[in-house]
């Protein structure tokens, strides 16, 4: 189950995929590839490290190597279109961006000083750059890859002359670093222990943080407590089991973590409005 440290498969030596997904949610998590993220329709809340921000249409989000993301519908509809590929692609085997930091992962029609008509010729630029790879990753053309990668260079480039950025200030960048690589290694614990009792006491202890304090950083980075996220790993795998096998509640309930079906029953509801046994009924 690879949902917290993402290690993504591709079709072809061309480590890019491309899609469109409508209403995602999608729990925090990281992997090594650059995202790129089109709002086409409609709202979405989305988190990158610790800010969070309600995305509309005409909105992009750009998630570097290693940024702790994710995504939450709350209710509303959208339809995104999100790009995902390896750094190299665009040219920079150690990261994306290099040499600076964005300083926001957001560019939105609020962001930045320039004007709705400056925004609306660059949104349609990004937007025009983003089409054009979906449709020639869809198409596999003739050399397709080499297009696509002009494209991600273009794509980059405009971003970064585009959006706000500061130099990489080695102090600023270590701790960064540092937390990325406190949250990357709580995600991989709990995908490693979910299924057992984990206490958030535990959990602070992975991260060598007071629990108190840990709290407070785990819902910044993630945009949850930490027993709904941990609620949430043990729901989402009972469903693949719910829809992908014929085995007991009782079996589905302690092999994800949840002590008893009725703990399991209770919890389920909390997230889907109906009880688990309605999911394989449906």
């Amino acid at each position: 189950m690879k949902a917290f440290h993402e290690n993504r498969r591709y079709r072809t030596n061309l480590r890019f995929q491309s899609f469109l997904t409508r209403n995602i949610h999608f729990l925090a998590h990281w992997h090594q590839e650059v995202e790129l993220v089109y709002v086409k329709e409609g709202a979405v809340w989305m988190g990158v490290n610790r800010e969070v921000r309600r995305l509309v249409q005409g909105d992009f989000a750009f998630c570097a190597s290693g940024d702790i993301h994710f995504y939450d519908s709350k209710e509303e509809s959208s339809a995104l279109l999100i790009q995902i590929f390896h750094p190299g692609l665009a040219g920079l085997p150690g990261g994306w961006p290099q040499d600076v930091r964005l300083l926001s992962p957001f560019l939105t029609k609020t962001s930045g000083a320039r004007s709705a008509e400056e925004y609306g010729v660059l949104a349609n630029l990004m937007a025009g750059l983003m089409e054009r790879a979906h449709e020639e990753w869809q198409q596999a053309g003739p050399c397709y890859e080499r297009i696509i990668t002009g494209l991600l260079h273009e794509m980059c480039g405009y971003a970064e002359r585009h959006m706000e950025l500061e130099p990489a200030d080695e102090g600023n960048a270590k701790r960064r670093l540092a937390n990325m690589k406190v949250m990357q290694r709580v995600l991989d614990f709990l995908e490693e222990a979910y299924t057992g009792e984990i206490t958030m006491e535990q959990a602070a202890q992975a991260a060598q943080m007071s629990p108190f304090y840990f709290s407070r950083f785990f819902r910044g980075m993630t945009g949850m407590s930490f027993p709904a996220y941990l609620n949430s790993i043990r729901v989402s795998r009972a469903e693949e089991l719910i829809r992908s096998t014929n085995r007991t509640m009782l079996d589905i309930a302690l092999e994800c973590g949840f002590s008893n079906v009725r703990t399991f029953n209770r919890v389920f509801r909390q997230f889907h409005g109906s009880s688990p046994s309605r999911l394989r009924q449906g």
